[in-house]
């Protein structure tokens, strides 16, 4: 485990536009958009000794089973806005008309997720998307991604290797707009408008805790590249006070940000296969590497006998998780386990679990096929 004796602040990620309700207001005018609900475990907190232990469930979003949307759809309205040079109060059908005049086709490179929200704004918007994965993405998942009306493309490596040759693809042709959750040297923009979409989550977090007279302690976000982290750092490491802890967690098989902070500069990982799909990353995005190692108070790996074990706890409580979305409670049990940050985990402790992503079929690490 990696542990930030001293924890900065971190400057407002919302450089443009500077009010975050703009976003939020964006997502409302997208079919299906409702608040994610914020679910109480009382058996958890009763086992763990603390007073609350809530989880924000992002298992129905947009129509989607994970928050990934919230970043792809922002992300894609606000590059396609840029390109069009359309106003940010710009309608969705205004968007698709543009869209659909200059024939643009949505590029990315995905472990899950984020591919298929990207191929669902597709959908909505009435243009194409192209869509490339790594070598263990199952057939499944493909499948999934496909069904939203994208062409995938699989390629031979890793999810870093999938990303560059989207990146490559959308240079080729002037057309294909790459919209991109990570960052690196060239290609910084288009992940910050992703990662200022996510926003809307954590505002509602605010408002959901607030409504309980609640303070979070600690957040603990699951970490693929780093930008969901990102926006979770920026919106409480941001605030006057430094109260809230954020404690990220990562698979075994893929700990690209633990080993970058325990080394003090960004390091590329080697990955390997996990039920952990969406986490399985290898480089930490560009524009988030400043932000995590200012502001991350602690970093944890967890297996993939850890988060099956999760998925169960949660299913138990009527939660359909998957790996991803459960890996914020194996890694609070980690951290009670080995007896680690006491002080924050206390009697009066509040803390909020990030639930990415709602039930998927994975096998597990006793080889049993499971339709979480």
């Amino acid at each position: 485990m990696y542990i930030n004796t001293s924890p900065k602040r971190v400057g407002k990620l919302f450089l443009a536009p500077k009010d975050p309700g703009v976003i939020r207001s964006y997502h409302q005018s997208l079919p299906l958009y409702t608040t994610t609900p914020l679910l109480k475990l009382d058996q958890v907190t009763q086992d763990l000794g603390v007073k609350n232990v809530l989880v924000k469930y992002e298992g129905d979003r947009l129509g989607l089973p994970s928050f990934k949307i919230l970043g792809a759809s922002w992300g894609t309205f606000r590059a396609i806005a840029d390109k069009a040079g359309l106003p940010l109060n710009s309608s969705l059908e205004h968007l698709s008309q543009e869209a659909v005049k200059r024939s643009i086709k949505l590029v990315t490179a995905t472990d899950g997720n984020h591919g298929r929200a990207l191929a669902r704004m597709a959908k909505i918007l009435g243009i194409d998307a192209e869509v490339f994965v790594p070598q263990f993405t199952d057939d499944a998942t493909k499948a999934i991604i496909a069904g939203e009306g994208a062409t995938v493309t699989a390629v031979k490596g890793s999810y870093d290797a999938a990303v560059h040759i989207a990146y490559e693809a959308a240079q080729k042709d002037p057309r294909n707009l790459l919209i991109q959750d990570t960052a690196f040297e060239g290609y910084e923009q288009i992940p910050s408008w992703i990662v200022e979409g996510y926003s809307t989550m954590l505002r509602e977090i605010d408002e959901q805790l607030n409504e309980q007279h609640l303070t979070a302690s600690m957040i603990i976000t699951p970490v693929g590249v780093g930008s969901l982290a990102q926006a979770v750092v920026s919106h409480y490491k941001s605030k006057a006070s430094l109260q809230t802890s954020v404690i990220t967690v990562e698979p075994e098989s893929s700990p690209c940000l633990h080993e970058s902070l325990k080394e003090g500069k960004t390091v590329c990982v080697e990955t390997s296969q996990t039920i952990m799909d969406g986490m399985n990353c290898g480089t930490v995005s560009l524009t988030a590497w400043e932000i995590l190692e200012a502001g991350v108070d602690a970093s944890m790996i967890i297996s993939d006998v850890e988060a099956d074990e999760s998925v169960k706890k949660l299913r138990s409580y009527g939660i359909a998780a998957g790996p991803c979305g459960a890996a914020s409670l194996a890694a609070l049990y980690r951290l009670v386990k080995d007896g680690l940050l006491k002080e924050q985990l206390g009697p009066d402790a509040t803390v909020v679990l990030l639930c990415t992503e709602g039930a998927r079929e994975y096998v597990s690490p006793q080889r049993t096929r499971w339709e979480t």
